[in-house]
């Protein structure tokens, strides 16, 4: 497609030096290594005797239709992280497959290892890929992650088997037509000639936040924090940053690196994600560490993008219309609960 062809020659301007590619004769040398192998490399290749004719993906045959035991491959595979929070996925999970009727979809929930019975619940569902990852772990007082944010997602974006993947969280509630208008909203700016790499849903923070938005992040780039992804862009991102980053700063980042990779991030106005912040999520995010330890790594990652100038261009885009009630008639009950159990532990707490 000619969009991507555009966004590939973008890329290559775009990306600063960080990726340079390799000069073409230096490309085809490591293609042809093989081709004059000294003595003690013939030891690791065995097969070298028969003077082999290597593989050649150029020369490759035209690929055959899949089996017609093989479901096609699904349109929109979904992609979401959970830990003890069963009762907020259940009510997630539902969102979705109201969304995904009548299309050819795919669930795949990233367990970090739950304590609350959530396992043995997403075992139980047919229709949910369940990927098991016990993330965390104590070392001494230390509260400690086998993987960042960003290695724990990619679990579920690597494994994902649909050009469109959509990435929401296990607290959000999918609003109607959320999906097919944001796959609509691609397909329409592909069609005008912008190179799509993601569409960021509006979402709120329940119950605290009355209006939708999306954000700009520094530089003034739209970023996606609920959304869709194209396999393309991911792929030319290399994925979600899985060393630099603990939690916070990770969508961000991969979020800019779909920017640099030459493909844009479009607005879905019609594609709506509920987020509820409960008690125990706010008390969290007071956790200042983490989050200055994760700014500061974006600081020194892109320099550029956190002058003056870049900061200022950082904002919300409202969406004017007005909230629901679904996420009031899901929520409420359990937000009253979380409320009344963190003033037993807290009387103090306001």
């Amino acid at each position: 497609m000619e969009w991507a062809r555009r966004a590939r020659r973008a890329a290559s301007s775009m990306i600063r030096g960080r990726r340079k590619p390799e000069p073409k004769a230096e490309r085809a040398a490591a293609d042809n290594w093989h081709d004059n192998l000294d003595a003690e490399q013939r030891r690791f290749v065995v097969d070298h005797t028969v003077d082999p004719i290597r593989p050649d993906i150029g020369q490759a045959g035209k690929p055959r239709p899949r089996h017609a035991c093989l479901d096609q491959r699904p349109r929109v595979s979904v992609v979401l992280g959970t830990l003890n929070r069963r009762k907020l996925l259940e009510k997630c999970l539902a969102s979705v497959r109201r969304e995904l009727e009548g299309m050819d979809g795919e669930i795949i929930v990233i367990d970090g290892g739950s304590e609350d019975r959530t396992i043995p619940w997403l075992t139980k569902q047919e229709d949910v890929i369940t990927i098991l990852q016990y993330n965390r772990y104590k070392n001494g007082e230390t509260s400690m992650r086998r993987r960042s944010w960003g290695g724990f997602m990619n679990m579920g974006f690597r494994a994902a088997s649909a050009d469109y993947i959509l990435m929401i969280s296990d607290d959000c509630l999918l609003m109607p037509g959320a999906i097919r208008n944001g796959i609509e909203q691609i397909e329409a700016a592909r069609k005008a000639g912008v190179p799509v790499g993601a569409c960021a849903f509006y979402f709120r923070d329940w119950p605290k936040q009355k209006r939708y938005y999306v954000q700009r992040t520094i530089g003034g780039n739209l970023m996606l924090n609920h959304g869709i992804y194209t396999r393309e862009a991911l792929e030319a991102a290399q994925y979600a940053n899985e060393d630099d980053y603990v939690f916070y700063k990770s969508d961000t980042d991969l979020s800019l690196k779909i920017w640099d990779s030459g493909y844009a991030i479009i607005d879905a106005p019609q594609s709506i994600c509920e987020h509820y912040v409960g008690i125990e999520e706010e008390l969290r995010a007071g956790n200042t560490a983490l989050m200055s330890y994760d700014r500061s790594q974006m600081k020194q990652y892109w320099p550029d993008l956190v002058t003056d100038e870049g900061v200022r261009k950082m904002g919300k885009i409202y969406l004017d219309q007005p909230p629901g009630d679904e996420a009031d008639k899901e929520w409420t009950k359990l937000y009253r609960h979380e409320e009344r159990v963190a003033k037993k532990r807290n009387p103090n707490l306001k």
